[in-house]
């Protein structure tokens, strides 16, 4: 959803990332900027908190009846119910989207420009010609005479230009994610290229380059500047130097050229993330233990293929009826897929280890055209380091996060690996056990990488409770709806701030579908100017439900994130968008933009109407993006380059691991927790042991986390003198971390890392989820009590945590946000000895894993 700066234009795209003039923000992962219909300061549906209201979980035992529709306003208890309805109940939904005053005709993302496809690409040109404005003005600044209102101008026209490519970058990769429709994606993908073209041009601008260095060069600069413009000043003309716009022009030309070549390689290498082969032929007879069910699907595909039926293959709709009993009746052999639910329901219960085998290999075995992609993808990057002076793109790329170095990560990794190895080892020792007792596996003793996924399998079936042995013993429990709802409550005790649903417009386009709903995040100020003691600090778009062609991968996007907008700004005609913003007020009268969000998953919708149910892992899931969320809403800076999720790329997946123990804790789940059809809480010994089942193998989850950050790591750390007859080879460089490091012997034919996602994304900095979890489990054991004494719901621990770490997106050193947090002033300093500190932490490695 999982903020960064990206050097020189996306030469390296982070989650949540932003880059040098332009810091872009979207996760996911690449966790984006839209205006909007113009506001009032506060909601029009508002008012004083109820002393019953969202805090506290009813006590009702039956099913709430549907909350009633009506146009007025309404209270906090009215809204908390109204949002479970609203996820939860089909015709209370379609109800209340469908009240939008149709007289009032809105735009995509309630951007009256983007009234259709076409006017995608018409707003990035339109968005171009304010940004060409804006960077001719830092240019006729004169800078022989620079004045202090000269310096402070040039830093805000900066951050203003960066906000304004953002206003179209991150709301044309949120679009060309979401919108079902081909003529947005098309005019989408353009709008993008349009500005990122751009943008490049403004990474290696002399001009521009030359205006910044003159007023960070000029005298007093420290007290004429605020802290705030220091920074991004400062970080600005890093990014410049990174991009190379001090270097002679042949050298930036080339930098350029590198610089589109990698945002190319990247696109492509991301179109490809799937195995060679989509399936393996298998005789039908090779799948016993796979459910009959599934194995029947598999025959009917073959038996449609063999008649020349058009059919999506099983488990996707198949055309053109069922095929002849004589076609069924023939079939001996199937075709196996290598992804999906399918392939993963085969490693988990055939019994035949040579086609977990198959399947394993075939699973993980890249084609040649993207490993050779993936390849060119690293030459490239590891040539741009070079270009600026760095040994490697590792080295290059970490020289502004945390960590600094590669060598400060590599000695990070090796700790957790040396603490978790033994652990994973034994975890596999059970398993072990299991396979040397099956006669159906006696030809090959030594256990296999393909063994694991089976024999843990066979393992929780035989630990398994048999109260938990049905599929939605803990689903039941967690409606969409009551899980949302019990999010705004948490965050009511935690921030004071909570969730209102909103109407949307989707016959005149703000959404992209039906099933997206719009909230209002509404905050208790106790001083908003309408009197109700609320005011809207953000808006968030949620698109939850699976779709026909829509990406898996949950994920946070910021389309709009939090900027000031100073008064010369709306008198000065570089930019005629900035009416079409909607914004908040402050206490003090300062404006600011309002965050605007887009919250995606995959949640399976039911046709029949009725609520929709997660399971555990999707509930996590959802409490995780909702941490990313959260950074969005409650960063405050007034300079976009640093607000909210614009932050170190090893420190932004903090607030959202954090939030995956909140969503384990018993004082959290009793504000929402209820069974989805008798409204009875939830058992918590059921989640106590299905947490304890989940978490018997926690230890080698952890570690091959461990292992794809050393992969990453070694991939990125390749440099010319490494390299063998100046070519990469990825395979060999896979293969030998497999050796060193593997829980399994190693498997030949294998080549993963060519649908290893993250490898774009996370380039070098993918050991940034151990890191953050390792703080964040720091953070929830000393700041929230681990839960204890109800530190999960304190509000002055929710106070800490958001002034000490979200408040300040990158206005403040990450070290120092969590030194601050923690009261661990030894970490101030940052740098290996404070990894080692966190890798260490305050107790056995197994508490970064709850």
């Amino acid at each position: 959803m999982p903020c960064q700066r990206l050097v020189s234009a996306l030469a390296a795209r982070q989650a949540s990332s932003s880059c040098l003039i332009s810091r872009i923000s979207s996760l996911t992962t690449a966790k984006s900027t839209s205006s909007g219909r113009r506001f009032l300061k506060t909601a029009s549906r508002t008012s004083k908190p109820s002393t019953s209201g969202p805090g506290a979980a009813s006590d009702s035992t039956t099913i709430p009846p549907p909350h009633p529709v009506s146009s007025g306003p309404s209270s906090a208890a009215e809204d908390d119910r109204l949002l479970r309805d609203v996820f939860d109940s089909s015709s209370v939904w379609n109800s209340f989207y469908s009240r939008f005053p149709q007289s009032r005709s809105t735009g995509l993302l309630n951007n009256a420009r983007l009234t259709s496809a076409n006017s995608l690409a018409e707003f990035a040109e339109s968005t171009l010609l304010a940004a060409q404005r804006v960077a001719a003005a830092i240019i006729a600044i004169d800078t022989g005479k620079l004045t202090d209102d000269d310096c402070r101008r040039v830093v805000r026209l900066f951050d203003r230009l960066s906000d304004m490519l953002c206003r179209v970058i991150d709301l044309a990769e949120f679009v060309r994610t979401v919108h079902p429709d081909q003529a947005y994606l098309a005019n989408a993908e353009r709008a993008h290229s349009i500005m990122l073209g751009y943008m490049i041009q403004l990474n290696s601008s002399v001009e521009l380059f030359g205006v910044l260095r003159k007023v960070l060069e000029s005298e007093n600069v420290e007290n004429v500047l605020s802290r705030e413009e220091m920074i991004v000043g400062k970080l600005l003309l890093d990014d410049f130097n990174k991009s190379g716009a001090s270097l002679d022009q042949s050298i930036r030309e080339e930098v350029i050229t590198v610089q589109n070549n990698i945002a190319v390689l990247s696109r492509d290498f991301m179109m490809g993330l799937s195995p060679a082969h989509e399936s393996i032929t298998v005789d039908i007879n090779d799948l016993t233990g796979l459910d009959p069910t599934l194995v029947n699907g598999l025959r009917i595909a073959s038996a449609q293929a063999s008649e020349g039926r058009s059919s999506f293959g099983f488990g996707r709709r198949q055309r053109n009826g069922k095929p002849s009993a004589q076609a069924l009746a023939k079939v001996r052999h199937v075709k196996l897929p290598t992804t999906g639910t399918v392939a993963r329901m085969a490693a988990l219960s055939v019994y035949s280890s040579k086609i977990r085998e198959q399947l394993y290999v075939n699973s993980r075995k890249s084609s040649d055209r993207q490993i050779q992609i993936l390849e060119t993808l690293l030459m490239q990057r590891m040539r741009l380091a070079n270009l600026m002076g760095s040994k490697s793109f590792a080295e290059y790329q970490l020289s502004d996060k945390m960590a600094r170095t590669p060598e400060a990560v590599h000695k990070f990794l090796e700790n957790l690996a040396a603490r978790t190895k033994p652990a994973a080892q034994g975890e596999i020792s059970l398993l072990e056990k299991l396979k040397a007792a099956d006669p159906r596996n006696q030809e090959d003793p030594v256990f296999r990488a393909w063994d694991r996924d089976y024999y843990l399998s066979q393992y929780i079936d035989k630990t398994r409770q048999p109260k938990m042995r049905s599929y939605d013993f803990l689903s039941a429990y967690f409606s969409v709806g009551t899980v949302m709802q019990g999010l705004s409550r948490l965050f009511t005790k935690l921030y004071g701030i909570r969730f209102v649903p909103r109407e949307t417009d989707y016959a005149s386009g703000e959404t992209w579908h039906p099933d997206v709903r719009k909230l209002d995040i509404m905050a208790d100020t106790g001083s908003a100017l309408d009197g109700s003691g609320e005011q809207r600090v953000g808006i968030m778009y949620c698109d939850l439900f699976a779709r026909e062609g829509k990406p898996r991968a949950p994920a946070h996007y910021t389309v709009r994130c939090s900027r000031q907008i100073y008064d010369d700004e709306k008198f000065d005609g570089l930019d005629d968008g900035i009416k079409d913003i909607p914004t908040l007020t402050e206490s003090d009268g300062s404006v600011f933009q309002l965050p605007t969000i887009g919250l995606v998953c995959d949640f399976a919708s039911r046709s029949d109407g009725r609520a929709s149910l997660l399971s555990f892992a999707e509930v996590e899931t959802l409490f995780h993006e909702m941490g990313h969320a959260m950074h969005s809403m409650l960063g405050r800076t007034s300079l976009h380059n640093i607000s909210g999720t614009r932050c170190a790329t090893d420190f932004v997946e903090l607030p959202s691991v954090l939030m995956e123990h909140f969503a384990r804790n018993p004082d959290v789940l009793a504000l929402f927790a209820r069974h989805h059809e008798t409204d009875e809480p939830l058992p918590m010994p059921l989640l106590e042991a299905h947490l304890k089942e989940v978490a018997g193998f926690k230890y080698n989850d952890s570690y091959t986390q461990i292992e794809m950050s050393l992969l990453d790591l070694a991939l990125h750390t390749v440099s010319p003198e490494s390299l063998h007859g100046g070519r990469l080879d990825s395979t060999a460089i896979s293969r030998a971390l497999e050796k060193q490091y593997s829980l399994f012997p190693p498997v030949e034919g294998t080549s993963w890392q060519g649908q290893f996602g993250h490898l774009v994304g996370y380039g070098a900095v993918y050991y940034s989820y151990l890191l953050d979890r390792a703080m964040a489990s720091l953070v929830w054991r000393q700041v929230f009590k681990g839960g204890a004494d109800g530190g999960a719901v304190s509000r002055d621990a929710g106070e800490k945590f958001k002034n000490e770490v979200l408040a300040w997106g990158a206005g403040r050193n990450a070290w120092q946000c969590i030194a601050g947090v923690l009261e661990r002033p030894e970490l101030e300093a940052g740098g290996e000895k404070a990894m080692e500190i966190v890798a260490m932490g305050d107790e056995d490695v197994s508490g970064m894993w709850r």
